[in-house]
């Protein structure tokens, strides 16, 4: 059973809450969201910098390939325009904290919740993005085959890393990490 099943069988309710959300798009929102965005994205860059310094050789080169994915989306954030030195949201800063909070646990827990938060964002995601507007270049970016390739790599580590793990650690972050999907999600209602 993939990780994603183990998931969806435990918070099947909280996976499909987050998932049918009614979100509003429009251009104006999604801006917003998006310029929120950035402090977050930054957080989880430092995230995967500590992730990289204690990888395993077998899973760096994932890792380096979701640290430039990363780079990448900061500097596609940034052109969208982007304010570093902008106040960040509350909802934001609140997940910037749980990032910072689960950097200082042991390298497989932090390794099986980076899996998890890119995950549900991307099932989220596909769950409300549809039609025309400024966010079908994050669309075609994360249906991509080399970024699927990428969560696949990393399911597979993960998994690899769940085995030894405290379930009850392991459950309560997982709903800490939905919780703050949903809360973050909630910009755009």
């Amino acid at each position: 059973m993939g990780l994603l099943e183990v998931l969806e069988d435990r918070y099947a309710e909280a996976l499909e809450a987050l998932k049918s959300l009614p979100i509003r798009w429009d251009r104006e929102r999604f801006a917003f969201w998006l310029r929120q965005d950035y402090p977050f994205v930054e957080a989880l860059y430092r995230y995967q910098a500590g992730l990289l310094l204690e990888a395993p050789q077998a899973h760096r080169a994932p890792l380096v390939q979701a640290l430039m994915a990363t780079v990448e989306e900061l500097d596609w954030l940034l052109a969208q325009g982007a304010d570093p030195g902008a106040q960040v949201h509350p909802v934001r800063r609140e997940y910037i904290g749980l990032l910072e909070e689960m950097g200082g646990l042991a390298y497989p827990y932090r390794l099986v919740f980076f899996y998890f938060l890119n995950r549900l964002f991307l099932e989220a995601w596909n769950a409300h993005v549809e039609g025309e507007g400024p966010w079908q270049e994050l669309a075609q970016h994360w249906s991509a085959p080399e970024f699927q390739a990428l969560l696949f790599d990393l399911e597979v580590m993960a998994r690899g890393a769940l085995e030894g793990l405290d379930q009850e650690v392991v459950a309560h972050y997982l709903r800490r990490i939905l919780e703050m999907e949903r809360k973050t999600w909630s910009l755009l209602l």
